[in-house]
């Protein structure tokens, strides 16, 4: 993988619009073909789009007023691209652990590609979007998104994702466990390892949640130390803004769901 392909991957896992790449079961014939070519033209429409690694994302924080359409530090009412105070955000709040720190909404796709007026995604869970977190003098992020059983099948070539750490392997991740559910759901949860020093912007620990649904549809949640780079809005946390208990917990709980 060339280091364009790499930071247009890194962009997708943080802004958290698509499901991780499944890796197709050896010896299934022209099935697995058709699904790996649809997978390789789905990354090269993303990657000749523009999106390069300085629109890397996925999570959000801050108090509000901190840039304005210039990133010199005027409010930004209505669009959340620097921090804003929503109702949104107190009630996701209100889902963390104590002591999680100061919650606020914002679009690190507008937020790190310094475009305030770039089109959002239309949400398909209630808590869908990114969320910063500021503690401790840094500012971390959280990012939640629900894919539909639709969306998964046609990023991964009507095959659908199974195992999160089986099905879809890739470089950088660490310590992923799988966990089959009662209720047929199953989760999965790795750590990603060191960024390559090539990228940017540079980006702090991360730890991501999948949960692939019963239905078929898959929610991924990352809790991500934060990024140094054009748009930061704060230094890195030394840790990412939720442990591994306690992202579980939240990727678990059923308020995420429509």
């Amino acid at each position: 993988m060339n280091l364009q392909e790499m930071e247009t991957e890194r962009v997708r896992e943080l802004l958290g619009r698509a499901v991780d790449d499944v890796r197709t079961p050896r010896g299934r014939g022209s099935e697995a073909v058709f699904a790996q070519a649809s997978r390789l033209r789905w990354r090269r429409r993303a990657a000749t789009t523009g999106v390069t690694a300085a629109a890397v994302a996925a999570a959000l924080v801050l108090g509000p007023g901190l840039l304005d359409d210039e990133g010199r530090g005027t409010s930004v009412a209505g669009r959340p691209t620097a921090g804003e105070f929503t109702s949104k955000a107190g009630r996701f709040a209100k889902l963390l652990p104590a002591g999680t720190g100061r919650v606020s909404e914002v679009s690190l796709l507008r937020l790190v590609k310094q475009v305030p007026k770039a089109p959002l995604p239309k949400p398909v869970g209630p808590y869908d979007g990114d969320y910063a977190v500021s503690r401790d003098g840094g500012v971390g992020y959280i990012s939640v998104h629900l894919s539909t059983a639709k969306e998964i099948k046609a990023k991964t070539g009507g095959l659908g994702l199974q195992d999160p750490c089986k099905d879809s392997p890739r470089d950088g991740t660490v310590d992923c466990t799988s966990e089959k559910l009662p209720n047929g759901n199953v989760l999965g949860i790795h750590r990603t390892g060191a960024p390559d020093p090539g990228t940017y912007p540079t980006w702090g620990p991360e730890l991501v949640a999948t949960l692939r649904l019963a239905d078929g549809g898959v929610l991924h949640v990352r809790a991500n130390g934060g990024f140094q780079g054009k748009g930061q809005l704060g230094p890195l946390l030394k840790t990412p803004p939720l442990d591994r208990d306690q992202l579980r917990k939240l990727t678990l709980n059923p308020k995420l769901l429509p």
